[in-house]
């Protein structure tokens, strides 16, 4: 038994080791190539990420650890992804997740610029790493979703936005006739508009509002997508447009969503939001509750990573200062919280590749 033993730790750190090269050489590969864009504009110090799911030497290291991988926050203290939930290769004999949805839900309020270009710099290198360390890296989804139904913004259908005299309502906003699902909380982001979004309709194959592996310029078209822009309503609600991204009504056949969520997939969300208060209707418990039963009811089937202000130096406003999404993301037993204030979000999404990678490993899909 002592053998066997040894021999799975030496197994598992071995790749845990490999994983860890595997991804600092994809994100060393991509990295400033938007460094003009994303240089600046993030206020606030104390970087940092806490998380659980993941154990062992995979989570430590180069590009694992160093600027934004340690720190405190509203979730408790510490560094790297280590914590509870992934230890000791439990999964059953044939586990292990052969697809992954990713879902981005990213906040387009007028302060999100810089952390929209942090986002879009981060990902060749996240989903590069994917791809080659990741047991279900060759089937992925990727959908992009924002905080509110519509905007501040008029628009040509004619639309009436919450503020159309904003600033950040440029004139393509304003001129252009938009489909019914861009004004819908949850559905798949593919015509961003405003000022500083990309204000063109992304390239996304076959009449979808999300991504999978083969199409073509992923990594570009993602930055199309998830360049949201900063003509957002000023409420900001992550959780809201999480639930309507993953709800049975886009989902099903017609929905804005149809074919994204799949029921043998991982899920892995990430949201991003800078907003210290508390805008989403109900409460981390039941934001949990529906995530997971959009899953049949699997809490295993989901990786949550929250990018937010609830950390040290980072939220100014009212006293919530993003607590509550601290709580929430702490509910998930693969998770990893990281401060929204960190201006390159490279080491973040290296750490993020280790959760998902426990992850996927434990999960077993519904047959």
């Amino acid at each position: 038994m002592t053998s066997r033993v040894s021999a799975l730790w030496v197994s598992r750190s071995l790749r845990s080791a490999t994983l860890v090269a595997a991804v600092v050489t994809a994100f060393a590969g991509c990295s400033g190539d938007d460094g003009d864009e994303v240089a600046g504009g993030f206020g606030g110090s104390g970087s940092g990420a806490t998380g659980s799911g993941a154990t062992g030497s995979g989570a430590t290291g180069s590009g694992a650890t160093g600027s934004g991988a340690t720190g405190s926050g509203a979730g408790g203290s510490g560094g790297g992804v280590i914590g509870s939930g992934g230890s000791g290769g439990s999964g059953a004999a044939g586990s292990g997740c052969e697809k992954i949805d990713f879902l981005f839900v990213v906040d387009n309020s007028v302060s999100m610029q810089d952390q929209q270009a942090a986002l879009v710099a981060a990902f060749p290198g996240f989903i590069s790493a994917i791809e080659s360390t990741v047991k279900a890296g060759s089937n992925y989804h990727i959908m992009v979703a924002d905080t509110d139904a519509w905007g501040r913004c008029n628009t040509a259908n004619p639309w009436s936005g919450a503020t159309p005299s904003h600033a950040t309502c440029n004139s393509y906003v304003q001129q252009t006739v938009f489909e019914e699902c861009d004004r819908v909380r949850g559905a798949g982001v593919i015509h961003p508009a405003g000022q500083h979004a990309s204000n063109t309709k992304c390239p996304v194959p076959d009449g979808r509002r999300y991504l999978q592996q083969g199409d073509p310029n992923i990594a570009s078209t993602f930055g199309c997508m998830a360049k949201v822009g900063v003509a957002g309503h000023a409420s900001e609600r992550p959780m809201e447009g999480i639930l309507g991204a993953v709800s049975p009504q886009l989902n099903a056949v017609g929905g804005c969503n149809e074919g994204f969520l799949r029921d043998d997939a991982l899920l892995v969300v990430t949201f991003i939001s800078d907003d210290p208060n508390y805008e989403d209707t109900g409460t981390p418990q039941e934001w949990y509750d529906a995530v997971v039963q959009a899953k049949k009811g699997n809490p295993d089937s989901v990786v949550m990573v929250g990018i937010t202000p609830a950390f040290a130096g980072c939220a100014s406003g009212n006293n919530i200062k993003g607590a509550h999404w601290a709580e929430f993301v702490a509910k998930f037993k693969y998770n990893l919280h990281a401060n929204v204030c960190t201006a390159d979000y490279a080491a973040t999404f290296a750490q993020a590749i280790t959760v998902i990678d426990e992850g996927c490993d434990q999960y077993t899909p519904p047959r």
